[in-house]
């Protein structure tokens, strides 16, 4: 018996540890890491905005995507592309084979330092973000498919680790699971409600 219980606390002091060394090494590459994942959330969100809007004006797509429903659709029409040929080449050789080299990449920096929230690279990173809106999990989002079961059972090991919370762990296997239901995402932390008359699924952790 006296056995068993050092063998559950030497485990236990090395998952501390563990999380403890990773929080560390978080802190000392702190800069180096938000610059890196902010030039891959930059690239794949001025990729995909660039299908839609035909522009890298950050202020111009930041004007349309801020209309009503009515006028942005509008907006976006107008903007279309006349043919597919150019819109197919971004994905095939812009888009689809950056986001397999990202999720490469943030799976080696989650294994490392564990998932970099914004909550824990707030911790140690005292400046603004290039963009406001920066957040590493949706580099993990836009994953390509071959991904994610890998990915199910890491972001599973994040949440239980405590790096993410129940509605980032949700979200994240409404993602791996081909989007196909809400079911993922009401049953870790979210719920529907009716907004203006929509009915939404809303984030209740804080």
């Amino acid at each position: 018996m006296k056995y068993k219980i050092l063998i559950l606390i030497f485990f236990l002091g090395n998952v501390i540890y563990s999380q403890t060394e990773r929080d560390s090494l978080l802190k000392k590459d702190i800069i180096a890491l938000v610059e890196e994942m902010e030039f891959m959330y930059g690239y794949d969100q001025t990729l995909r905005e660039y299908t839609v809007f035909k522009t890298f004006d950050k202020s111009e797509t930041n004007r349309i995507e801020n209309l009503s429903d009515s006028l942005r659709l509008e907006e976006v029409k107008k903007r279309s592309f006349e043919s597919d040929s150019i819109k197919n080449i971004i994905w095939r050789k812009y888009i689809n084979p950056m986001d397999a080299e990202h999720t490469e990449r943030m799976i080696e920096i989650t294994k490392k330092y564990g998932f970099p929230s914004i909550k824990r690279i707030k911790k140690y990173y005292n400046k603004d973000f290039v963009d406001p809106e920066f957040n590493p999990l949706i580099i993990f989002i836009h994953s390509p498919k071959k991904y994610w079961e890998d990915l199910k059972n890491l972001m599973r090991k994040e949440y239980k680790n405590g790096t993410v919370n129940q509605c980032q762990y949700g979200y994240a296997l409404w993602q791996f699971t081909g989007r196909k239901s809400f079911q993922p995402m009401l049953d870790n932390g979210f719920e529907m409600v009716e907004e203006n008359g929509k009915t939404t699924i809303k984030s209740t952790c804080d």
